[in-house]
């Protein structure tokens, strides 16, 4: 095969040492990086060749808007300043693949090495930042439109049509606006005729062979199997039901039956069937039977009804002695749930005043270790509790100027170190590659690695459609 490398082209060969050049394995990872990111393509991205290290901060901007103003012949024109307003992001996300290229692999091409190692090594880095900065959903749940669990073919276009409404009042730009859905609401959207009808909708028939979605009322529409779109079944929750009426818009004291005489703690997550909304219990019984009386921290959005469903989510508990410092990036160590019913990837999660989502989860001897969107915002202790939001699908809408991703290039090593070591940037990524035989291993270690940060820059462009 052939790779260009500074507009030369470079002959790859079975036993040739071109494979083991940093700048090919460099390009060729964010090539491969970029086609399997889909948040990572529709957000603002901040990005230059200044070297920086995990922990520093970037100043990035929010931008501003001008006011329009009359004037006559006789009038001077009055100046505005282009104001934007100074964002600060941490670059706390160093994301990395390293494995270890054996002597007897050595003599493969460089094309097979991509397909046995790089391939899937970077679709694990597209994975964490698509999810990275998904869990920026949070943010903007104060803009939430549809209901949990209730998306369907029927309603697939009022949904969207009130994402749209939201943003149009948010002023928000009508270009560069995106819907990102989770697979099953993608699923509820193509059951919509109005999405199949290629002849109505211009695109020469594509949505219907590709299933995908284009551009629909304004959003240029994608799947992203990172979209959180949990079944409830799956997570660690108490039914039960309302036993009584509730008007829309209702703030007090609600009554229900939990099963099996679960009693509910305040900061749990919960869900009313015909309300649809991801609430919290503000009030919560300490009776040691039936929860009889609770009160959610918004008003409903939606009249109930007696005997509606009711889930709430069981809160779990951090388990390490000592706790977590603040700005903690690795796995956090959860148990206090029932077995099986762990918290799961994409899942937000609230720790102290601070809302998460999981990006990976693992067992850990029946334990759970899951990693966070992020480094935590704050110190917790062992022992503290941690709720696990809700099942159903958190789709975002959002203008890019929503969030950012910033990006930055690692510093070199030394070359005296014996180490090989080249940064690569494509499409404003940057993407350091090094490499050193290891005489333990027999091999040599190829680490390939990112810096970069994720912000929201302004939550009244993104919109969250529940489903």
């Amino acid at each position: 095969m052939n790779f260009y490398l500074n507009n030369q082209m470079v002959a790859l060969y079975a036993n040739d040492n071109s494979a083991f050049i940093p700048e090919l394995w460099a390009m060729e990872g964010l090539h491969i990086l970029e086609e399997n990111m889909v948040m990572a393509g529709l957000v603002h991205r901040d990005f230059s060749p200044e070297i920086a290290n995990y922990g520093d901060v970037v100043n990035t901007r929010r931008p501003g808007t001008f006011a329009t103003r009359r004037k006559t012949d006789a009038d001077s024109i009055e100046l505005q300043d282009a104001q934007s307003t100074n964002v600060q992001v941490p670059l706390n996300q160093h994301m990395y693949i390293s494995f270890t290229i054996k002597d007897g692999e050595a003599s493969k091409s460089f094309q097979e090495l991509v397909d046995i190692y790089l391939l899937p090594g970077m679709m694990g880095i597209a994975r964490g930042i698509d999810r990275a900065i998904l869990g920026a959903v949070p943010d903007f749940l104060g803009n939430k439109v549809g209901k949990l669990g209730a998306l369907s073919a029927l309603n697939a276009k009022d949904y969207l049509l009130e994402a749209r409404e939201t943003m149009n009042n948010n002023l928000a730009f009508p270009e560069s606006r995106n819907c990102v859905l989770a697979p099953s609401a993608e699923t509820a959207m193509l059951k919509t005729e109005m999405f199949l009808k290629a002849n109505e909708r211009g695109d020469g028939g594509r949505a219907l062979r590709e299933a995908a979605l284009g551009r629909v009322l304004g959003f240029d529409t994608w799947m992203d199997q990172n979209v959180s779109g949990l079944n409830s079944v799956d997570l660690d929750t108490a039914p039960g039901e309302v036993t009584a009426g509730y008007i829309a818009g209702y703030s007090g004291n609600m009554t229900c039956d939990l099963d099996p005489d679960y009693v509910a703690s305040v900061g749990e997550f919960c869900v009313i069937s015909s309300d649809g909304q991801p609430t919290t219990l503000a009030v919560a019984s300490s009776n040691a039977g039936d929860m009889d009386v609770f009160a959610l921290d918004a008003a409903l959005k939606y009249a109930v009804s007696a005997s509606d469903p009711i889930t709430v989510y069981k809160k779990c508990a951090i388990d390490m002695s000592g706790g977590y410092a603040a700005g903690w990036t690795k796995e956090i160590n959860l148990d206090s749930f029932t077995a099986g019913k762990y918290p799961r990837v994409g899942q937000i999660l609230r720790i102290g005043a601070s809302t998460y989502v999981v990006i990976e989860s693992d067992d850990n001897a029946g334990d759970r270790n899951v990693w966070l969107d992020r480094p935590l915002d704050a110190a917790v202790l062992d022992g503290a509790d941690v709720f696990p939001g809700p099942a159903g699908s958190f789709n975002l809408c959002f203008h890019r100027d929503a969030v950012a991703l910033v990006s930055r290039p690692l510093a070199l090593p030394s070359g005296a170190l014996g180490v090989r070591a080249q940064v690569g940037v494509y499409n404003n990524v940057a993407m350091r590659v090094t490499m050193q035989y290891d005489v333990h291993a027999q091999g040599t270690v190829v680490t390939l690695d990112i810096l970069c940060g994720v912000k929201t820059l302004d939550d009244r462009l993104g919109c969250v459609l529940l489903g």
